[in-house]
């Protein structure tokens, strides 16, 4: 993953870099193969961000991590 993209992504959003370092911490103890948790750290993931995600894009991300995984195309449909 390219984490310059990353870093910028935050630097350029005003986002608490506490608070993603805190979604990781939970990310990591999560199964990632429940769609219910998948979906309730996209929420989180959005609230962090300010960015709404609607039902259909909520849809799209969990269809997309349970078919490739966390890659970096992630990053591109937001």
């Amino acid at each position: 993953m390219n984490f310059s993209k990353l870093f910028n992504m935050i630097a350029e959003n005003n986002i608490e870099p506490e608070k993603v370092f805190a979604l990781v911490e939970k990310i990591k103890n999560t199964d990632l193969n429940d769609e219910q948790n998948l979906r309730s750290i996209i929420q989180e993931a959005s609230i962090i961000a300010g960015k709404e995600v609607d039902k259909l894009k909520e849809d799209l991300l969990v269809k997309k991590i349970m078919q490739d995984g966390i890659n970096e195309d992630l990053l591109n449909m937001i």
